[in-house]
């Protein structure tokens, strides 16, 4: 079985909610749709059916980009 890097994993808005609980972080659909209006967002990538694809390793870096801003301003 092939390796897969972590940057070429697309992952889709519900599965960020996912992701972003095992950071802790407990958020809605809602709040990535919110998210996704940011300029600090990351880009699509592509479109699969109905959903928009983002990288996963983008994502994880946003994240992390956003709880080091919650923890520096608390």
């Amino acid at each position: 079985m092939e390796r897969v890097n972590e940057k070429d994993i697309l992952v889709n808005r519900t599965q960020m909610v996912q992701i972003a609980r095992e950071f802790n972080i407990f958020i809605t659909i809602g709040t990535i749709h919110r998210w996704a209006n940011e300029p600090d967002f990351p880009l699509p990538i592509g479109k699969n059916g109905k959903f928009i694809l983002y990288s996963k390793y983008d994502f994880t870096s946003y994240l992390k980009q956003r709880i080091n801003r919650i923890q520096y301003e608390h």
